[in-house]
């Protein structure tokens, strides 16, 4: 009897199991839970399938993730992080070929076989991406140390450039690079040449003009000069100088203090820097006949569209072309190149169609094609190889690999695969503002044309619709062509205009809202006018004929110009903004990619991501005081404006970054309740704040230190409440600029350039100043 109520209980188990297992191991218990599990691994999965094709262009996306992780972290990566990001990678191939080798028998198994590949891919990209730009970080030659005192300065001339000035018609400054440099001085004898350019910057004086304008790139050059390592950012936050000379390979800046003279060593460099010279030269050229026949602005904006020399434009040409919304004509990228190549294809179709023979038996179409990308090649190498300019070439590059091939010529697919390009060869080009414009504009311009494609070629009436107007039968084929071109400017222009408006909001401090008219008007002009006008100037150059196209290109830009000049004088035409933070550019980039890759309902997290971004700017906490290193400058925000309460901000660059810092526009000079050389500051709390100036008396009498709860010095003064915390001229020394916020446990929360920093490869002071070019003993 016992032994089969024993069977019976096995029985029963097994029995149970097996029903346990004949439902997909689901019980009442955890039926609810593993059915929201398998439900949210449908929907997501569903979603990844719907986007077929398209989730290959988030493989950049991920790369950027990757590069951005890398730069955000608040010091240098140790091995161990690196091996965390090695296994990323390793983790996401090994998903890879699972979901690869998986047979997806049951839709379950489909969904999770999705799911993995998808999940192998990012991983894959982000950890990848963490690496390449840890990698590249570290392959930078080491940062010199510079001499203290001024010195004479040899080495090899590689980029001479003249300066803007603030207005047309006043002296122009010109900046030096000298690659290879070697310090004439007793203390740097037999020194190694640094790896590193150094850029000397030449003021305008009487003999000066002369002698630089007859210098030659990849001569040998001697000058004497003051020089200094890259600077710290103006204000916690702000734009990072010594992250920049990290990876673009300058060691410093200097001010010359003698003519240039011509060098006694000479300079034998490898086939890449006699290349690098031999273009510089003929830019340099080109610029100088330009020069010759225009030589106001509208010579300096030839110059910069058909050589991409931009020294020679004002500040106030800058401004205006700035404030209508038009800087980008001044900038060599997809619009410039599009133009070139759409000429030298229809010129070389229409010159080979006039032959009957070649006509019949050559490809025309295809030789137009070929020839319109080896002159866009040209074009690009001549304008000195920039980022919106390789970007706009490895587009058309597979454009026109297309067109060869009978696909389309412009695609997400096409611009992800650039995109992956340059990050892979330099990652920190993530963070660099042309990058982030230049993408962000044509990745809305492809995403705009794939949703009203269909709208316009309605509109443009392909069926071949006549009517009868009374005097015989007209093709109304010709007015809609024009409104189809005049629709794809407007939307071509509102388009590209609203993506890189945030990004223009948070680089350069400004809101243009008259964009969109102002290029509706320029963009013809530069596209009929200017660009066929400097096409023909610069075939003419060889033969000295340049002159009437020159004149001609030089009327067009100067109708862009008083175009440009009258939309900057527009009311409300240029709105200064305040500064974005990083992780709010970073945010709007998210959302603006999620907007244009996602297939489906996912886009309004898209929209919603870049609405919260713009929201969030104006919410971010802004300092009360700023103490900016660079010349010594104490600044207040009190009662909505900006106080220069002491030291003189020398520059106005200096004076516009912290003013973004702040959140306001206006500034007036003088500080309140200010007595005996003791100022006060309260905060909204009831906390005040203490500063002296520089020239304040050492000691004070009958100062309170009730509710103090920061003392700000400027000069070597003894503290007046040492029960407070103290900020000085020690203190920003070691920290760089510091920025004081109202709030925290103190009462007040202090932000330094160090803190923003880190401690990384350029800002270390233990590995960025201690590489001495110094020769090593003759007993070592």
């Amino acid at each position: 009897m016992g032994r089969a109520i024993h069977f019976r209980g096995v029985w029963y188990g097994l029995y149970h199991k097996l029903r346990y297992l004949w439902n997909g191991g689901r019980t009442p218990g955890t039926m609810v839970g593993r059915g929201m599990v398998r439900m949210v691994v449908r929907v997501v999965a569903e979603g990844l399938a719907r986007q077929g094709s398209r989730r290959t262009c988030w493989l950049p996306v991920g790369l950027a993730l990757g590069i951005v992780g890398y730069f955000a972290l608040p010091e240098e990566p140790s091995w161990g992080s690196c091996l965390l990001a090695g296994g990323l990678v390793g983790l996401g191939l090994v998903l890879l070929v699972w979901t690869r080798r998986m047979e997806a028998v049951t839709e379950r198994a489909a969904d999770w076989q999705m799911l993995g590949h998808c999940t192998g891919g990012g991983l894959l990209t982000v950890g990848l991406g963490f690496l390449l730009a840890c990698g590249q970080a570290r392959r930078q030659p080491p940062m010199p140390q510079l001499p203290l005192e001024s010195v004479w300065v040899q080495g090899r001339l590689a980029v001479l450039e003249p300066l803007a000035a603030q207005h047309e018609g006043q002296a122009t400054g010109w900046r030096v690079g000298i690659d290879g440099a070697v310090f004439e001085s007793p203390w740097w004898e037999g020194m190694t040449p640094l790896r590193r350019r150094v850029m000397i910057t030449f003021r305008p004086g009487a003999g000066r003009q002369e002698k630089l304008e007859e210098l030659m790139v990849g001569q040998s050059v001697r000058l004497r000069a003051l020089l200094r390592s890259p600077a710290l950012p103006f204000w916690p936050g702000g734009r990072d100088g010594q992250r920049g000379a990290w990876f673009e390979g300058r060691a410093g800046a200097g001010l010359a203090l003698s003519p240039p003279m011509p060098g006694e060593r000479p300079y034998d460099g490898g086939l890449s820097d006699r290349l690098a010279v031999r273009l510089a030269g003929l830019r340099q050229g080109v610029a100088r006949v330009i020069a010759g026949v225009l030589p106001g602005q509208e010579g300096a904006v030839a110059s910069a569209v058909l050589c991409g020399e931009t020294g020679r434009l004002s500040m106030e040409t800058r401004r205006r072309y700035a404030a209508s919304g038009l800087a980008h004509l001044l900038a060599v990228a997809g619009l410039h190149l599009g133009f070139v190549m759409g000429m030298a294809f229809a010129v070389m179709r229409r010159c080979l169609s006039l032959s009957q023979r070649l006509s019949a038996h050559w490809p025309c179409r295809e030789v137009a094609l070929t020839v319109s990308l080896g002159v866009g090649l040209g074009y690009v190498v001549l304008t000195g190889l920039h980022v919106p300019g390789l970007r706009a070439l490895g587009l058309a590059g597979l454009g026109v690999m297309a067109l060869l091939l009978g696909r389309r010529a412009v695609s997400m697919r096409g611009l992800a695969l650039v995109c992956l390009a340059l990050e892979v060869a330099s990652p920190a080009l993530v963070l660099d503002v042309s990058f982030q414009m230049s993408f962000a504009a044509v990745m809305v311009l492809i995403a705009g044309y794939e949703s009203l494609r269909n709208r316009l070629a309605r509109l443009g009436g392909h069926d071949g619709a006549q009517v009868d107007d009374g005097h015989g039968r007209r093709d109304r084929a010709a007015w809609r062509r024009g409104a189809v071109f005049l629709a794809t400017l407007a939307m071509t222009s509102l388009l590209a205009g609203l993506a890189t408006l945030p990004l223009s909001m948070a680089y350069f401090g400004a809101f243009q809202p008259w964009f969109v008219v102002a290029n509706l008007l320029a963009v013809p002009l530069m596209g009929v006018w200017v660009m066929p006008a400097g096409m023909v100037a610069l075939l003419m150059m060889p033969f000295g004929l340049s002159a009437v196209p020159l004149h001609v290109m030089g009327w067009g830009i100067g109708l862009i110009g008083w175009l440009a000049g009258h939309v900057a004088a527009a009311p409300l035409a240029s709105l200064p903004v305040p500064s974005f933070p990083s992780w709010v550019v970073g945010l709007y980039m998210l959302g603006l990619t999620v907007t244009c890759l996602w297939r489906g309902r996912g886009r309004a997290a898209g929209v919603g991501l870049v609405l919260g971004a713009m929201v969030a700017v104006w919410s971010v906490d802004r300092p009360v005081m700023l103490l900016v290193a660079q010349g010594n400058v104490l600044a207040v925000r009190q009662g909505g404006a900006m106080k220069v309460v002491d030291g003189r901000p020398g520059s106005g660059p200096l004076l516009q970054e912290m003013r973004r810092a702040f959140g306001w526009q206006a500034d007036t000079v003088g500080p309140p309740e200010c007595r005996e050389g003791v100022c006060r500051l309260r905060l909204k709390a009831g906390r005040v704040i203490l500063w002296r100036g520089a020239s304040g008396p050492d000691e004070v009498e009958g100062v309170s230190c009730r509710d103090v709860v920061l003392e700000v010095r400027m000069g070597p003064q003894h503290p007046l409440c040492p029960a407070v915390r103290q900020l000085g001229p020690a203190a920003v020394r070691q920290e760089g600029s510091w920025a004081v916020y109202e709030g925290g446990r103190k009462g007040v929360r202090l932000l330094s350039d160090r803190m923003v920093q880190g401690h990384r490869l350029w800002t270390d002071d233990g590995e960025y100043r201690t590489v001495s070019p110094f020769p090593l003993a003759r007993e070592e």
